[in-house]
């Protein structure tokens, strides 16, 4: 039975519904870009292995233990814990797969072939002469009937993608001595690496059959989705088997197979971690569980433990321990309605072609193809995305001054710090320079800056922060708050007919406008400048948190998190690993290019150094022991007379903090915060350790050393939620460490982004191939041996100032910083 848009949605009891007159059914006609018929190359990391009629191209990474120890790690240290489903399809697992689809509990493969069979010839005839590639591939037994149809038009490509090696081999050259029409080329890759490899075969035809899309919850399915989307061209076609919804009883029973195959399924991940990494799980003490979770319409399969079990991982360096009892989740298998998914996948760019399903609706086959998204008009969205931002960083900087009295904003409260009348007028002139008088037409202008005089092209002298150091700032004739609020107003209106006027985004003649660049830019100036002024409201000493605005501190304490966390360090392996970006739409040129580096073996703190810790350093005489100290270190000791961090006091009952003009107790499990290079430096000495470079931090905060790639943020690609951090002045403090679990790096380290920036050992220097853009005074002006890099951003921070790959630099003095510190050591 098959579905057809074309036919109002209404099944028919035809594979071929449409006919050969309609448009899907014949040959492509329309330009193209040409398919390659060259074998594909192996790229970096990867070699290839030819057989008798055939290719196959196998990524390193695939077969990497250290990958598949950190996988596991990350799913014991998960709550509820879980593993990847990926990693059941060793060789053996891929054998023991095939035993489950031939019982007769087991309706799905059967039911799809039948399906298949009836339909191949109607599915060729829609793609025309596409190459045919297949994800999860196994065996390619099903697969046939697609094969068959393809071969009895002419000779045909066959891509298969799998990630067992041995399973991919042999059912190559099987294709190969079977099909002589048929190019068979097999890459033994996982789905996120071997997608790459296809953006030159169009056009073809990308098959996911047995449902296996199942196996990811709902946000991995988008996500597999976007990144099949990202892959395809316009025009290629998408073929994917769904398992649907329907009685639980029959679900159930086709996972929990009578001859124990299933089971089987499940007890070979853990005979693999015992092969391949070392753990000793007693086989016998593991029972497969699987039940239909009706709510979520999706069957779940578990390990349950019928003894405690000890896991030491050493390639991870990490040890846990299950409980009796306990169960631990091995695989998810998602069951469809096809309208709702077929809704789901048109937001991904694909249309629904044809859905073929059984009689019996069982099973169905989606044939979907991908098309280009409709012509955009001039960027309304980005307009308006780039509004939204500018307004809610200007928000939290008008939340921020508003409870303040007149004399705070005229007032130089350090030496080392602006008068906040200083911060606002020149967050407005940088603001008029950028986005009015470099964007508008005409030599457009906010009219409230004009009395504010101008340094010829750029910004006032006493606004310009190289001209007009700090230091001097207290002695200027400054804006009062009337003033300076209509700087900021005029300045906001004026780049807002600026954006709604100006062209469009995508024209970026100077380079500046190129996905909305410019206004990131001054987004993130501006809120880098209200996190100097939290600082600057944290040295003035008096008042508290609740003079500071309803928008700082507003959010709820996080949960306590456990301070035992599940290990004090994490080990990061040796190689190599991205640094950097080259993102040219938020990035600054700091951060630029994106290039590679090999480190050595090393752990890593899992957590900020605590309060907790830091008292230990003190009462072991850590600030009157010069032999844990470095010669600048002595002498700034010696200047400063420090005998704590800074805004520690202390009380009759011991050491005390002082919060934004609030004396408080320590909370001995936050990170320690208000601490110099020097005595972060320091304390690594005293702990045995030492600071790691920044490349060590940023490879621990975002290299996804499975899938060989960097991350946007400790946690992944999506963007920062109250789960993963502290971001964004939620909190009048860090957070006690182990409070975000769900911000964790693959290599398991919590709390990388928000709470406290963390000193690293380099110095501020250029990345190779560095160029200075838009201006030489951002970075280039600050590079060499004179700056400290920081990494990590804190509670102060706002989203739109951070990303893993965000570098800040200060003196090694400073501390007024909302700074901490995170130890490694070499392994």
């Amino acid at each position: 039975m098959s579905w057809s848009p074309r036919a109002g949605g209404r099944a028919s009891s035809s594979a071929h519904d449409g006919g050969a007159d309609a448009p899907e059914a014949r040959e492509r006609t329309t330009p193209r870009r040409a398919g390659r018929v060259t074998p594909l190359a192996a790229p970096p990391g990867w070699s290839r292995h030819d057989g008798p009629g055939f290719r196959l191209l196998c990524d390193a990474a695939s077969d990497d233990r250290l990958a598949f120890a950190f996988s596991v790690a990350r799913g014991l240290e998960s709550h509820p814990r879980s593993f990847e489903f990926r990693w059941l399809y060793d060789d053996e697992g891929s054998h023991v797969f095939e035993r489950i689809t031939e019982q007769p509990e087991y309706y799905q493969t059967r039911t799809e072939d039948g399906i298949l069979a009836a339909a191949a010839d109607a599915i060729r005839e829609r793609v025309g002469g596409a190459a045919l590639v297949e994800l999860g591939s196994g065996s390619s037994t099903k697969t046939r009937r697609l094969i068959d149809a393809w071969c009895r038009r002419g000779p045909s490509r066959y891509l298969p993608i799998d990630v067992s090696r041995g399973a991919l081999a042999p059912a190559c050259g099987t294709l190969a001595a079977h099909y002589p029409l048929l190019t068979v080329e097999g890459i033994a890759a996982p789905y996120h690496r071997g997608l790459p490899l296809l953006r030159d075969l169009s056009p073809l035809c990308l098959v996911f059959l047995g449902s296996s899309i199942g196996n990811f919850d709902r946000a991995e399915g988008d996500r597999f989705l976007a990144q099949i989307g990202d892959a395809l061209d316009e025009g290629d076609h998408f073929l994917v088997g769904l398992d649907l919804v329907k009685d639980p009883r029959r679900l159930e029973a086709a996972y929990n197979d009578h001859a124990g195959w299933s089971a089987a399924f499940t007890r070979n991940l853990f005979t693999r971690m015992n092969r391949e990494l070392g753990t000793t799980f007693d086989l016998g003490a593991i029972e497969h569980v699987a039940w239909y979770d009706e709510r979520h319409e999706q069957i779940e399969i578990y390990a349950r433990f019928l003894a405690e079990a000890q896991v030491d991982l050493p390639l991870a360096g990490r040890r846990f321990r299950i409980a009796p009892g306990e169960m631990v989740r091995t695989e998810i298998s998602r069951k469809f309605r096809p309208r709702d998914f077929l809704a789901r996948a048109g937001r991904f760019g694909f249309e629904a072609v044809e859905l073929f399903q059984d009689p019996e609706a069982l099973f169905a086959v989606a044939l979907l193809r991908k098309r280009l998204p409709p012509p955009r008009p001039p960027a309304p969205g980005d307009r308006l995305r780039i509004a939204a931002t500018l307004a809610e960083v200007r928000q939290h900087t008008l939340d921020l001054v508003a409870p303040l009295p007149e004399a705070d904003l005229a007032r130089q409260h350090s030496p080392l710090m602006s008068p906040l009348a200083w911060d606002l007028a020149h967050i407005a002139a940088y603001e008029d320079l950028w986005l009015v008088r470099r964007l508008g037409r005409g030599g457009a202008r906010s009219p409230a800056l004009d009395a504010e005089g101008r340094g010829g092209e750029g910004l006032p002298d006493h606004l310009d922060a190289l001209r007009t150091p700090r230091s001097a700032r207290g002695g200027l004739d400054l804006p009062d708050r009337a003033a300076v609020l209509a700087m900021l107003t005029a300045t906001r209106a004026a780049t807002l007919q600026v954006l709604a006027d100006g062209p469009d985004l995508a024209t970026d003649a100077d380079g500046l406008r190129g996905g909305g660049f410019v206004y990131a830019m001054v987004a993130q100036h501006e809120a880098q400048h209200a996190e100097t002024m939290l600082a600057t409201l944290q040295l003035r000493g008096q008042a508290g948190t609740d003079d500071l605005g309803p928008a700082f501190g507003a959010a709820p304490p996080p949960t306590r998190g456990d301070q035992r966390l599940a290990h004090d360090s994490v080990l990061v392996p040796a190689g190599p690993c991205d640094l950097g970006t080259d993102d040219t739409a938020e990035a600054y040129d700091n951060e630029r290019p994106r290039h590679q580096v090999a480190l050595a073996a090393f752990r890593i703190d899992a957590a900020p150094v605590t309060n907790a810790a830091w008292l230990r350093f003190l009462d072991d005489g850590g600030y009157r022991r010069p032999e844990l100290w470095s010669p600048e270190g002595r002498a700034w000791l010696a200047t400063t007379a420090a005998v704590a961090p800074g805004h520690w006091e202390r009380g009759a009952g011991g050491w005390m903090e002082r919060c934004f003009g609030r004396l408080q107790a320590l909370d001995p499990d936050c990170p320690v915060v208000h601490v110099s290079w020097f005595e972060a430096d320091a304390y690594a000495r005293w702990a045995g350790k030492r600071l790691p470079s920044e490349a060590e931090w940023e490879k621990a905060a975002t290299w996804d050393a499975e899938a060989q790639r960097q991350r946007r943020w400790p946690w992944g690609e999506a963007p920062p939620e109250a789960s993963h951090s502290s971001l964004g002045r939620r909190l009048a403090g860090p957070a006690p460490v182990g409070a975000y679990p769900d911000g964790r790096s693959f290599y398991g380290c919590h709390q990388m982004v928000g709470d406290v920036w963390q000193w690293t050992a380099s110095w501020f220097t250029p990345y190779p191939g560095f160029r200075a853009f838009p201006y030489p005074e951002y970075s280039e002006a600050f590079f060499g041996e004179r700056y400290r890099v920081l990494r990590g951003g804190s509670f102060a921070t706002l989203p739109v100032a951070m990303r893993g790959t965000f570098r800040n630099w200060d003196f090694p003095e400073r501390r007024q910083i909302f700074a901490g510190v995170r130890c490694c050591v070499d392994a």
